[in-house]
This record gives structure tokens, C-alpha cells and sequence, in this order.
């Protein structure tokens, strides 16, 4: 069963209620959330094997327009929520007058209101937090497990879906605060800090858990970053012989050379891979670098998963980019991450990208010692790939942008001088989307120490893998992660290009469930509602949603930018319960 749930105003109501109608679509009830001086009216739709949730969320004082002339069945529900809380629909065609429910006499359960004594109707949702989440991570539940105090609980939480928590908790990009309901209003809860809290708060993360009996079916995956490390989990879990071949001394990918030290420690990395593969038994053949996948299925392995990233960094294919001083943001980061190198990057530094490479190579600058640092992006500061809150991060330690600037040209000498060609955005396209185009005559030149080259990786697949691969160089796979060659599977960022380490997480929880059902067993079971939870009303819901949101602590910008310690600062029990408990829990609805 799918749960589909928009978010519309009062005025889109009517108008997604006929074309649910149009489609056949059934019409079972409404409940509705009091939050005060505000309500959330959810109707609820039935379509083949499909539920549709129309939301509206209204003060209680403004009128509604009713759906009754559309669904004639909805005045039920329609007068029930009126004598309940005193609702409004304009145009009700069956009005009962405030006769529908008597509260202290009711001897039968209705739609909205249980008979006296009687344990009140419950509709429950998957959450718009857990369905924005990638990996469909049960993150109500996991609120909910540490607003009791378990955060034990709620680490095998996320484990049921996403295998690094430390990890996530730290770096995700956590497009399920973007979910919460409280977004609206800038109080989203902090999803992704009480993840870390969970797992910060456990002496250890390796858990005392029971594999699946052995199979006796081997499995072959290339490369340890986050969706190697997932796919390889998991089916270790499920009771096979995976075997992960990394390149490097230690696993991570991405996550161990790119991501730096001041947002994710490598010690917290190493910990937590470490512990999951000591869970499930995983083997790591660390410095190999597979050239043929024919090789594995000469050692006897059944099926091979792929996923060696995309980690080739993108050229400028300008003038001049091969001098020295100029680096490649990979370059700069791995020798910081994992060699624990500090380069010379002199005073002036000019970083070439927006994403959050170049967000990443600028604050790694300024630790570094430069004095001035500029990032040089193409296009608006409003079009920049990366994060807000890193941008943010990297306006706050000190470092300069440029937007509208496309390099054209790099002189080497003992100073590098670059140009950039002026531009402006163009008419918006068939997308939306302003591109930018040179403003003929207009030029800027710039000197400095060290130019970082950040504009992007791609994928580079050996031919010697005999894979189909896109137009990208991304190898092409199907719904079920299958490539082009049998019992070879693929995901992660050399399936779909640079993704975010949830997004290879998925792909390796995905994949992994598919080639158990390639070995013969039933697969992962998919994200279904968990009805056997129980969830208390809350005491004092107007308190609850006037909760203020706990404060983020970091690092003072002075300290930070002395080091590579982290920056970002972890909740305190106190805290996290905190947080935990201005959760509106939406995906319980009485």
C-alpha cells in the first residue's frame, strides 16, 4: 500500500478533490490535528492500491470550503469535524446543526469521535520526514524512541534503513527537515542532530545482533565508500559471504577523503564501518584495486556489486589549468583527510565552483593559513549548489565570493593571474532556469597563491568491466540496480553521478535486497507504517507546538578556523529530549 500526501492551500482544495474524483478515486474520511489556534484538516483518498492525503492547514476561525458537492459521502465527516472544532465549511450540503455527536452521552465510535470509554480512531501515515528521507529511515519513531530516553533504540532505528548514523547524523543534507511540517515556519526539528545524538550517546556502536544463517552464497562488492559499505552490510545481515574490495588503506570513499575533518572526524568513520562489518561478518580486501569483474567470478563468487564512485575531477578545458598552483579540489582534500597533510596554499587562494567541494576547499584554506580566500562561481549566488547552511559556514569563517565570473584563462608565473569572463543571466528557458551568458567586453583578472579547481567529479567505469555505460560514462542500470551483465549489480554515484551519502546509502540497501532475491531469498521488507507502536497524545499540545527549537552550538569562529576540530557541537541529553519532544507527530493522527 503507497501513502501520498500533498500540502495545499484552502484555495487548491476543490480542484484536487475533482480530479481524485475524475480518477475513480474513493473517499474515506477526514481527520483533523488541533493545533491551537490553527488546524490541519486531512482528507483521505483511496485509489486502487494507493492512499491520497490531501492536507490543508487553516486557522480555525476562517472558513473551509466543504467537498460536499463533490464526494455527497463527506458530510459525515464534514459535520463531525464542525461539532469537534468548530469548523466552518462553507457550502455543507447536509448541515446537522450541531447534532452529530453528543460527547458526553456517545455510545457508538463515528468516524472522528469514539464512544465514551472507547480507545479514539487512529490514522497513521509514514510522515512527510520519512517520506523526503532517501532511505524511507522510520525517523518519527526514532524522535519519538528518544524523547522516552532510548536513544539505544533509536539508533536500531536508523539502522533499519541507513547503516552509518554517526555518520548521517553529521553530513546527511537531511532533505526530511525540509519535510517537517514546522519548516513552514523556520522551526523545523533538528532530524539530523538527533540521529548523531543517538549515536553518540552509546559506548559503543558495534550492537550485539544475530546475522541471518549462512547461505553459502558469496558476494563480490567493488569499493568501500557509503554505498559499498551499505550493500555490503546488508547482505551480510542477510546471511551472505560479502566481500568488500577497497583501493585504499581504509574504507570511506567520499566520505573519508572529501568530506573534512571539521565535519565529520575520520575516527567516528572508521568506528562505525568498522562495527558494521563486524556485525555482519563483512570481509575487506583493503589496497586491491579490481581491473575485471571476471576476475571475481573466478574466485567463486555468485554475484558482484559495483561501486567504485566518481571521484575523476572535471576540467576547466581552459588555457593554462595544468600550471602549477593549480589544484584539483580532490587533490587538496585527500592529502588534508587522509594524509593528514598540510599543503602550501600561500595567502591568496581562489577557489573555481559552487558546490560544496568548493565550499569544502575554502574553509580547508583558511585552516590552512591563507589570508584571503574567493570562491569564483558562473552563475547567481541563488543557483549555487551547495548547502545554504555551508555557505553560510564559509561567509562566517571569512571567505569571499564572486558570482557571474567564468574563467577563461590562467597565466602561470611566480603569482598565477586568472581571467574571468563578466556574465549575466539570460531569458529563463523552458525549465525556469536563467543561464548565463558572457557580457561581451567585460573582463576581470585576479591574482593568487593556489587556484582549486572544484567544478565537479565524473564517473570514469574501466572498459575492462565490460559494463553498458550512459552518455555520462554512468553505468546503466535498471529499476532493479541489474547492469548489463548478468548477476552484476551497480549504485551508488558511478550509477547516477555525484550524489549525498544518504542517496548511496539507499542505493546500497536497494541492491543488496535485490540480489537476495537474485540468490534465492526474499529480498529486505520495504518501509511499510508500524501499527504496532503506540503513541500517547501529547498533554499539552499548545505547549508542545510552542515549543521554542533547541539552539545548535558551535565552535566560535575564531577557534574554528585555528584547526580542524569539529565544528559542529552535539545535543546534550537534555537537549535532544528536548528537541525530540516539539515533534508534532504527524504520522500519528487521532
Amino acid at each position: 500500500m503507497a501513502y501520498h500526501v500533498s500540502e495545499l492551500s484552502k484555495e487548491e482544495l476543490i480542484q484536487a478533490v475533482k480530479e481524485l474524483r475524475d480518477q475513480k478515486a474513493r473517499f474515506i474520511t477526514i481527520t483533523v490535528l488541533d493545533l491551537g489556534s490553527l488546524v490541519e484538516v486531512v482528507y483521505h483518498f483511496e485509489l486502487g492500491k494507493e492512499i491520497f492525503n490531501i492536507l490543508v492547514r487553516t486557522r480555525k476561525d476562517e472558513p473551509i470550503p466543504s467537498i460536499t458537492g463533490i464526494y455527497g459521502a463527506a458530510f459525515i465527516a464534514e459535520n463531525e469535524a464542525k461539532d469537534m472544532f468548530k469548523l466552518d465549511f462553507q457550502g455543507l450540503n447536509i448541515d446537522l446543526g450541531g447534532r452529530m455527536l453528543k460527547v458526553e452521552s456517545a455510545k457508538e465510535t463515528t468516524l472522528l469521535k469514539p464512544a465514551v470509554g472507547e480507545q479514539p480512531p487512529i490514522m497513521r501515515f509514514l510522515g512527510r520526514c520519512r517520506e523526503k528521507c532517501p532511505a524511507s529511515v522510520n525517523i518519527p519513531k526514532y524522535i519519538r524512541q528518544i524523547a522516552r530516553g532510548d536513544p539505544s533504540g533509536a539508533y536500531d532505528t536508523v539502522l533499519e534503513r541507513a547503516p552509518l548514523p554517526a555518520v548521517l547524523g553529521r553530513v546527511c543534507f537531511a532533505p526530511c527537515m525540509d519535510g517537517c511540517r514546522q519548516n513552514v515556519d523556520e522551526r523545523a526539528i533538528e532530524i539530523r542532530l538527533l540521529k548523531r545524538y543517538a549515536a553518540d550517546s552509546l559506548k559503543s556502536l558495534k550492537r550485539d545482533v544475530k546475522r541471518s544463517e549462512p547461505t553459502g552464497r558469496r558476494v563480490a562488492v567493488v569499493g568501500g565508500g557509503p554505498s559499498g559499505i551499505a550493500a555490503a552490510y546488508y547482505l551480510g545481515m542477510m546471511g551472505h559471504d560479502a566481500t568488500i574490495y577497497e583501493k585504499r588503506e581504509r574504507c570511506g570513499g567520499a566520505m573519508l577523503w572529501g568530506i573534512p575533518k571539521y565535519r565529520l572526524p575520520k575516527e567516528i568513520l572508521q568506528a562505525e564501518a568498522s562495527a558494521r562489518f563486524e556485525e555482519a561478518c563483512v570481509k575487506v580486501e583493503y589496497g586491491v584495486e579490481i581491473k575485471s569483474l571476471e576476475s571475481l567470478f573466478e574466485k567463486g563468487f555468485d554475484a558482484v556489486y559495483v561501486a567504485v564512485g566518481a571521484e575523476k575531477g572535471n576540467r576547466l578545458m581552459i588555457e593554462g589549468e595544468d600550471s602549477k598552483g593549480v589544484m584539483e579540489c580532490t587533490e587538496l582534500l585527500t592529502s588534508v583527510n587522509l594524509r593528514n597533510e598540510e599543503p602550501q596554499v600561500g595567502d591568496e587562494v581562489i577557489v573555481i565552483g559552487g558546490g560544496n567541494s568548493a565550499m569544502d576547499s575554502a574553509r580547508v584554506s583558511k585552516r590552512l593559513g591563507a589570508r584571503n580566500v574567493t570562491i569564483f562561481y558562473r552563475r547567481t549566488e541563488n543557483e549555487m549548489p551547495a548547502l545554504l547552511e555551508e555557505v553560510q559556514a564559509a561567509m562566517r569563517e571569512g571567505v569571499s565570493f564572486e558570482f557571474l565570473a567564468a574563467p577563461l584563462k590562467i597565466i602561470p608565473g611566480e603569482r598565477l593571474k586568472i581571467i574571468f569572463q563578466a556574465m549575466v543571466p539570460s531569458e529563463p528557458d523552458s525549465t525556469g532556469r536563467r543561464r548565463p551568458i558572457p557580457l561581451e567586453g567585460c573582463f576581470i583578472e585576479r591574482s593568487a597563491d593556489t587556484i582549486i579547481k572544484a567544478i565537479g567529479s565524473s564517473v570514469d567505469i574501466p572498459r575492462e568491466f565490460g559494463l553498458e555505460v550512459d552518455k555520462h560514462g554512468c553505468i546503466k542500470i535498471n529499476e532493479r540496480y541489474e547492469t548489463s551483465r548478468k548477476g552484476v549489480y551497480a549504485g551508488g554515484d558511478c550509477a547516477f553521478g555525484p550524489k549525498s551519502v544518504i542517496e548511496a546509502l539507499r542505493d546500497g540497501l536497494k541492491a543488496a535486497s535485490e540480489i537476495d532475491k537474485y540468490l534465492g531469498g526474499k529480498g529486505l521488507p520495504e518501509p511499510v507504517l508500524d501499527l504496532g507502536e503506540f503513541v500517547a497524545k501529547p498533554a499539552d499540545i499548545a505547549e508542545m507546538v510552542e515549543a521554542p527549537p533547541v539552539r545548535v552550538r558551535e565552535l566560535p569562529v575564531d577557534e574554528r578556523v585555528k584547526s580542524f576540530d569539529e565544528v559542529e557541537q552535539g545535543f546534550t541529553e537534555d537537549e535532544a529530549i528536548r528537541e525530540a519532544n516539539r515533534c508534532w507527530r504527524c504520522d500519528w493522527n487521532e
